[in-house]
């Protein structure tokens, strides 16, 4: 199973996957930001909203957070340190592809900071 730096996933893959998550409500943006929190670690989570949401997420943990050299490929799409390909599926052990969910989320224009 990959683990380490975020890379793209391979196309065969990507295919296989349903990867196309939709964010439909403030709820579903707060809980993929949350489970992201808990994949890396946390164990204090802050959530902070400016006006209900619709001005500013933000999420403020104790995580060990993401290293320097995947900021650039962190929010693209179909782009994970969780898996190389298909195969790896049944063996993850987290919450999600956490790319896959942040590419949603700045799709809809959300400002999302990682502290």
């Amino acid at each position: 199973m990959a683990t380490g730096n975020i890379k793209p996933i391979d196309r065969t893959s990507i295919h296989k996957i349903c990867s196309g998550q939709v964010v439909l409500t403030l709820a579903i943006a707060v809980k993929e930001l949350v489970e992201n929190s808990i994949d890396a670690g946390a164990t204090s989570i802050e959530v902070k909203l400016e006006e209900y949401g619709s001005k500013l997420i933000e999420i403020i943990d104790n995580g060990k957070g993401v290293k320097a050299c995947d900021f650039e490929s962190l929010t693209l799409k179909h782009h994970t340190s969780k898996i190389a390909d298909f195969a790896d599926v049944p063996f993850v052990s987290t919450f999600g592809f956490r790319g896959e969910a942040l590419s949603s989320l700045c799709a809809l224009r959300y400002r999302i900071y990682y502290f």
